[in-house]
């Protein structure tokens, strides 16, 4: 049983409140003494087990497509920049994809647009009043007002622009595809598609450019000889955004949006789009005597002359260039690209972790094997950016495109957990953007710190929603996310560039955690959304698993005052030792204090975000992990565990291996349907990427371990000589 949470507290030295030092943060608390590098993932003493071959590992999940598969689109790209294909290799059946699978799309992180907003609206005409202790808080739930519609569905990502192929100067039809055989290579990125057109084989090698909003391709086909294939460059206004996920692209308001050649040669033309008050450029440059020329106001099309091969280069950006810069740009060729991105992809699969379950017989090894490359593909093309996109990333478009910061540890904790914190920093630099904004925020409402977004644009302003201005969980995100940078680098520097979120966020939890003096605890809500958003607001308050990161948070936030040589924050400490207590009813951890009756029948599923106050977090004193066992078991008993779905899933399979349930946790992981491009569908969604981050997140704690973990290898899995699992590069969680 762990030591009572206020015996702990006051029992150690006014430091030891600062950091309320459990283990795993006492190790932690002096950067450069107590831990001088990366953690390495528990294994048992002797020798290195033998390199593993990343490049067979990677290659032997490649994405082979043999039919027009709308549910098995392929993505290239870099985190910054998503271009998704067809069968053909490029975005010839718009239609058949949208409606029936995976959208083909261009997407980038950074090129975003509004509708003019004609009525003047405004962000407060979307809010109404709440109580919050005897203060009304003015809060933007109205989501279907005029001003709640606009602020949601604006701004929004522009679709860059859709490549497809002409036969004859028409679409193609899915019957005249045929033979098809379709290749995403791994290892470097490159789409290779092979089939057949009107009885003549075409083959197309699709490759894009990191650091770049850049694709390549490489088309040859006898087709092209008599000029019967051509290359269709077509511009949409934007989305029909009238609906939050998946929307159709806007095809029939041309005289909303320009697009004009601003500068051409013989082998490239610079085009210049502009939607509204949006602008952005494309430049399409290609070697020999072919052609471009525009058909429509928005509709262009790329014809080689006397030759079987048409290759081109096609980059997009946000800025204009100096003349002097279009000749580099015209000078780009397939193979630069090609070599760029070969490079980039090799870049990422030799540095950072891999596991490889060849030697396991047990059955479920080999896709759990498959689920971890493929998502690591996923995460990569999705969520490696500047921006951390929506649930759907730049695969396609879900919540008007903006980030839902309560994924955000999923999406980006499994870049830590597989050993590239670099990439979880890229999106936390997003953050430390908006800081001002979300200080801003939070002085409005009354509270000290930083309020971050629960939804958001790239311009960082929160979106009204029934749901949005309710949900606190996503609050401690951007501190644990930090905790984690710091394990991979634990230096002063590391400190001083992250100590305005973690300070800041703190000062947020403190000051929203209410003080009921006549419980003499402080508390969380109401208005409170849970995890499970399914319960009145204004009902809520201490969810259990919110206390317990709110604990968490705090905890963390003290622990980076003393490292940096800093007194404890009184405040924080005073609402450690005196936040309400995790909700428990006979023997288990309920999901929200003031719903005390979810066990009450004998049958049916119970919900389980209590579930995250462990796994998704590490114990700490505020937790009794003899209550949580018994919770987990319940829980998992009624729900079963072959029911586990979406990102849940993950959860309960973290919570299981930590409580060394490691069968259970490996048969939550072969939970759900991961399709042959290892997308996952959900609700509406034809993708669903926080399940391919909660499966990496739990499966890397199975594998590189957590703080005090057994001392084998592999923890999270059996140890019943049927897993043969080797890993290099992972990073033990907290």
């Amino acid at each position: 049983m762990p030591i009572p949470r206020r015996q702990f507290i006051q029992q150690g030295t006014l430091a030891s409140v600062a950091g309320l030092a459990a283990p795993h943060l006492l190790s932690r608390l002096s950067a450069g003494t107590a831990r001088t590098g990366l953690l390495p993932p528990p294994v048992p003493p002797g020798p290195p087990p033998p390199a593993i071959n990343r490049q067979a590992l990677i290659n032997r999940h490649d994405i082979r497509v043999t039919s027009l598969d709308p549910a098995s689109p392929v993505t290239a790209g870099d985190g910054d920049f998503a271009f998704t294909v067809d069968a053909t290799g490029l975005q010839s059946f718009e239609t058949l994809y949208h409606d029936k699978g995976i959208p083909l799309e261009t997407r980038s992180t950074w090129a975003w647009h509004s509708f003019p907003n004609v009525d003047k609206l405004k962000n407060e005409d979307a809010t109404s009043p709440f109580d919050f202790h005897g203060r009304t808080l003015h809060l933007a739930n109205l989501e279907t007002s005029p001003a709640g519609k606009y602020f949601r569905e604006n701004p929004h990502p522009i679709p860059l622009g859709q490549i497809s192929l002409l036969y004859k100067n028409e679409p193609l039809t899915p019957e005249s595809i045929t033979a098809i055989d379709q290749r995403l290579d791994l290892w470097t990125g490159a789409i290779h598609s092979n089939y057949t057109l009107a009885g003549q084989p075409v083959a197309v090698e699709t490759v894009t450019q990191p650091g770049m909003s850049r694709l390549a391709v490489k088309l040859r086909s006898p087709l092209v000889v008599s000029g019967d294939l051509q290359i269709r460059f077509r511009f949409a206004y934007s989305y029909l955004v009238s609906g939050k996920n998946n929307p159709p692209l806007v095809w029939d308001q041309d005289d909303h949006h320009r697009t004009e050649v601003v500068n051409h040669d013989a082998n490239f033309s610079h085009l210049q789009r502009t939607l509204d008050d949006s602008k952005y450029f494309v430049t399409v440059n290609w070697p020999g005597a072919g052609k471009l020329t525009a058909a429509a106001p928005h509709d262009f099309r790329l014809q080689a002359a006397n030759a079987d091969l048409i290759s081109f280069v096609c980059t997009f950006s946000a800025d204009d260039v100096p003349w002097a810069q279009y000749q580099l740009l015209a000078k780009s060729s397939f193979a630069d690209v090609q070599a760029a991105g070969t490079e980039g992809w090799r870049e990422y699969w030799t540095h950072g972790g891999v596991a490889d379950f060849s030697g396991s017989t047990d059955p479920r090894a080999a896709e759990i094997e498959r689920r971890i490359v493929i998502s690591q593909y996923l995460m990569k093309v999705n969520f490696a950016g500047s921006f951390p996109p929506a649930e759907t990333g730049l695969t396609c478009l879900s919540w008007y495109g903006k980030h839902n910061s309560e994924m955000y540890f999923w999406h980006a904790a499994q870049f830590y957990i597989w050993g590239r914190p670099d990439l979880l920093e890229r999106s936390l630099a997003w953050y430390q953007k908006i800081l001002p904004l979300g200080q801003a925020d939070a002085q409005t409402q009354g509270f000290e710190g930083v309020r971050w977004p629960k939804m958001a644009g790239i311009d960082g302003r929160p979106g009204p929603g029934g749901i949005n201005p309710f949900i606190i969980w996503n609050q401690p995100n951007p501190i644990y996310l930090c905790e984690l940078v710091y394990c991979a680098r634990p230096t002063p520097a590391t400190l001083e560039k992250y100590r305005d979120i973690v300070f800041e966020s703190a000062k947020f939890l403190a000051s929203f955690a209410w003080f009921d003096a006549a419980t003499n605890r402080y508390v969380l809500g109401p208005p409170v959304k849970n995890v499970s958003e399914s319960a009145d607001a204004t009902k809520v308050m201490n969810p259990t698993f919110e206390l317990a990161y709110w604990y968490y948070g705090l905890q963390v936030a003290q622990s980076w005052r003393q490292r940096l040589g800093l007194p404890p924050e009184p405040k924080w400490a005073e609402v450690l030792a005196k936040l309400s207590q995790l909700p428990v009813a006979n023997g288990k951890y309920l999901e929200i204090e003031t719903f005390p009756t979810i066990y009450d029948l004998a049958t049916g599923n119970l919900p389980s975000s209590e579930l995250l106050a462990y796994g998704y977090l590490p114990a700490t004193p505020f937790l009794d992990l003899s209550v949580m066992r018994t919770t987990f078991d319940e829980v998992n008993r009624r729900n079963r565990v072959n029911s586990w779905g979406s990102w849940a899933a993950g959860t309960a399979a973290m919570c299981a291996a930590r409580l060394g349930e490691p069968d259970i946790a490996a048969s939550i992981l072969t939970n759900q349907n991961f399709t042959n491009n290892g997308h996952v569908a959900h609700k509406g969604l034809p993708v669903y990427l926080p399940i391919n981050a909660a499966f990496l997140a739990a499966a890397g704690l199975m594998i590189g371990g957590w703080d005090n973990a057994p001392k084998v290898n592999a923890p999270g899995f059996p140890q019943d000589g049927q897993w043969s699992i080797k890993s290099e590069g992972l990073l033990p969680l907290p």
